[in-house]
């Protein structure tokens, strides 16, 4: 049914973004492969040595994420469904950082894989989604690294999010990763994931997004503004990601109808 549905969404979609049959099936071909590769690396990521992490694993822009834990403050990694997405918190535990991660799923339990004492994962469906944002909130105000997706709503978020068109198809962008940085005072680095040759894993953390007016009061025009702003930066990286390595791209969101205009 999965396959079903994302085939004829991710055809459409690499359609929309000008690429050729060739180009198309290379790019499907790499999703897969991505998926399972990182179900395979979730496996066994528990029993590599520290030269063997070393040899598996790339991190680029990790200065940005340092700068801000330099100065105490509180830190919302937003990553999306790209490529092996999976891997960014159990990895990023495994160098020491305490980290909450906030995940549909809790799939490195489901999968029996052991987990670093400073990964905390939280499985959102079986949660009330104010339980987690709470849980989130208290982590983060402590000067807390906090973990989530920020590229496609919940189910139960209707009308909290920001519709963008991407290559003419609507594209949902939740404002629940500005809300939760505007209520904890967090900065939001984006970051991505790319496997490349022999199966190297490259994470790639980019500047922060941060409001660029003073701190407005919640419920006001202006505080509203501010979500606005850092949900549209957030999307506008993230755009520019999926442009530049269409094929990690897993396409939640972007299987709507096309749409009139191009923002």
């Amino acid at each position: 049914m999965m396959r079903e549905k994302f085939v004829p969404a991710a055809i459409r979609f690499f359609t929309a973004m000008g690429l050729n049959t060739e180009q198309q099936q290379r790019e499907l071909t790499r999703v897969y492969q991505n998926a399972l590769f990182q179900t395979q690396l979730m496996g066994r990521i528990a029993r590599l040595s520290p030269a063997e992490e070393a040899r598996q694993f790339e991190a680029r822009g990790f200065e940005h994420f340092e700068t801000e834990r330099a100065q105490k403050k509180p830190v919302i990694l937003a990553g999306s469904h790209l490529g092996v997405n999976r891997l960014f918190p159990l990895w990023l535990a495994r160098q020491g950082v305490e980290v909450l991660s906030l995940e549909e799923l809790d799939q490195l339990a489901l999968m029996g894989v052991e987990k670093p004492d400073t990964l905390q994962s939280v499985a959102l469906r079986s949660t009330f989604p104010a339980q987690a944002t709470m849980l989130a909130l208290r982590h983060l105000k402590s000067g807390g690294v906090c973990h989530l997706t920020g590229d496609k709503p919940r189910p139960a978020a209707v009308n909290v999010y920001q519709v963008r068109t991407f290559h003419g198809l609507e594209k949902e962008c939740p404002r629940g990763l500005a809300n939760l940085s505007l209520m904890s005072g967090s900065a939001i680095p984006p970051y991505f994931r790319t496997i490349h040759d022999r199966g190297r894993v490259l994470f790639e953390i980019h500047p922060p997004i941060r409001p660029q007016t003073p701190l407005a009061p919640a419920g006001s025009p202006e505080r509203q503004a501010q979500n606005i702003q850092l949900t549209d930066s957030f999307a506008v990286v993230l755009i520019a990601e999926i442009n530049r390595a269409p094929g990690n791209q897993r396409w939640r969101g972007l299987d709507k109808q096309p749409s009139a205009g191009l923002a």
